[in-house]
């Protein structure tokens, strides 16, 4: 049947109902009625409530199903005499695998995916990998893969899982021009100075809602010993606004057991009076996840690549290519001046600075890193927390209707217990010998963001994270079925190693009821 024979039918019922009552489900219902179907579907597992417009005077019954169930985000099967409807995010397909550079064979950690027509996506981990569990009526429709200094590929959903995909991207070629020459004549410096004068211009001044996801694994070495999941909304009063006015409510947390060593209490006491020092008191780790050197970048703190001229040195690093956006990329390093006359840089062979990428065409920040290393030869490298690094975090940005906000932000953090464990604790610091290291690695991404007014949702006062409780000490409310059906889980389950390794004495799912409020109320 052509769908316009059933359009005229469809204006006819029309007259008799409501413009409310033109819904998703009134037009399938006519399909069935016409075709003489029978509807079916389950009305706890299906909103039917989406008002869906036909569009087109010459679809097939099989053009125009597939039309409906694209614009209503449904999943809907014609199978024999039964038009049958369901959610697309209760029927899945997965997709897993590693991204990797196609000369060298390396991971490209958190590279980011992308299915353009629904606005869904993800980025792939800090080995490259990725696990997707993408609703079925994608199926057929390309995913792109991108990483700032390659060019992008796509694949296609395919109609059944697909493990163990190895996706290569080929590296852009720097054009050596621009390797060479700085745009326009200007210095590194320069680059850096325009990019910060547009955060205005570039980045949201009015306040945004994010719905976001944020992880926390704990290592000693290579074995987990710590898991702190939580979902997020987060609401963000622009850029013109203090950091301070950051509303943040947790939506759902769960918390494994903290299998760390634990500091003594002379060296807890240490390490909290030196939070209380940088961070302005004890703030709450979520706030803490957050904060960003864009978004604060004129907050006065011990650190600053955006503003401080004097203290950092600037050098161009050459131009490339993040989708179709040319990019400066610029190396900044802590450089102050001391008072023996030397700089920073001369006297340790740290590095302690990062890198900026930034867009040549409107100068906003894309990408920022942070990197503060110990070079094997330095006395101070049991400091470290992993490969000799003690800082290592990611920023990245995302552009939405002309202004930038946050996408995600990963890197290394401090344990919830000692730093370096030795061989020989009680010898002489010339002396001792390192035996193990511990440190963390956490992730927060935006999931969503909603910048009208109407759709925000209201955060009461009472709902409001304390911004300096300790959230690895706090007991929260624990809901194992938001977890199970929450997205963001089954884009970024856990590895397998760190079941295992927090699994050691008992299950997860017990250790997550033991650390939520309804154990300690028992």
């Amino acid at each position: 049947m052509q769908l316009k024979t059933l359009l005229l039918t469809c204006l006819l019922l029309c007259t008799s109902i409501t413009e409310a009552q033109k819904t998703a489900h009134f037009y399938l219902d006519s399909i069935a009625r016409l075709n003489q179907l029978e509807l079916c579907y389950s009305e706890d597992m299906v909103n039917l409530q989406q008002t869906i417009y036909p569009s087109g005077d010459s679809l097939s019954l099989e053009d125009y199903i597939r039309h409906v169930a694209y614009e209503s985000h449904l999943h809907i099967q014609l199978k024999g005499d039964n038009l049958i409807i369901t959610n697309p995010n209760e029927q899945t397909i997965l997709i897993s695998g590693k991204l990797m550079d196609l000369s060298s064979k390396e991971s490209l950690p958190f590279a980011h995916i992308l299915q353009r027509d629904w606005g869904t996506g993800s980025i792939t981990n800090a080995e490259g990998g990725f696990e997707l569990h993408v609703p079925a009526v994608l199926s057929g429709l390309p995913f792109e893969f991108s990483c700032m200094g390659y060019a992008d590929t796509t694949i296609i959903v395919p109609h059944q899982d697909s493990l163990n995909l190895l996706i290569a991207l080929r590296p852009k070629p720097y054009n050596l021009n621009e390797v060479l020459v700085l745009p326009n004549g200007n210095t590194a410096e320069d680059l850096v100075r325009m990019a910060t004068k547009r955060i205005k211009r570039n980045y949201h001044r009015k306040t945004a809602q994010m719905d976001a996801f944020y992880r926390q694994t704990g290592f000693r070495d290579s074995t987990f010993v710590q898991l702190f999941e939580a979902a997020l909304l987060i609401e963000d009063k622009g850029i013109d606004m203090p950091t301070s006015t950051t509303k943040i409510k947790i939506r759902e947390v769960r918390k494994s057991q903290n299998y760390y060593i634990p500091m003594d209490a002379k060296h807890k006491w240490a390490y909290e009076k030196m939070e209380k020092m940088i961070l302005g008191g004890h703030q709450n780790v979520l706030y803490r996840a957050y904060s960003n050197p864009v978004r604060g970048y004129k907050v006065s703190w011990w650190y600053k690549p955006l503003t401080d001229y004097e203290d950092f040195k600037y050098e161009f690093e050459g131009a490339m290519w993040l989708d179709t956006v040319k990019v400066y990329k610029v190396k900044y390093e802590y450089d102050r001046l001391y008072v023996n006359g030397k700089r920073a840089s001369e006297l340790s062979d740290n590095f302690d600075g990062g890198y900026i990428y930034i867009n040549a065409s409107d100068y906003g920040i894309l990408k920022m890193n942070r990197i503060w290393s110990f070079h094997a030869s330095d006395k101070n490298r049991s400091l470290a927390i992993k490969d000799d690094k003690f800082a290592d975090t990611e920023y990245s940005f995302q552009k939405i209707d002309g202004k930038y906000y946050l996408k995600y932000i990963s890197g290394l953090n401090g344990p919830q217990g000692k730093f370096t464990i030795y061989e020989n604790p009680d010898a002489a610091n010339k002396d001792k010998v390192i035996k193990s290291r511990q440190w963390a690695e956490s992730m927060l991404v935006i999931t969503n963001i909603v910048t009208e007014r109407q759709e925000r949702e209201r955060i009461r006062q009472r709902e409001l994270l304390d911004k300096h409780e300790n959230s690895f000490e706090t007991n929260y409310p624990y809901n194992p079925e938001f977890w199970l059906n929450y997205s963001m889980i089954k884009q970024k389950p856990l590895p397998g190693k760190a079941i295992e390794d927090l699994e050691w004495e008992k299950s997860l799912e017990l250790q997550f009821e033991e650390n939520s409020t309804a154990n300690v109320e028992n």
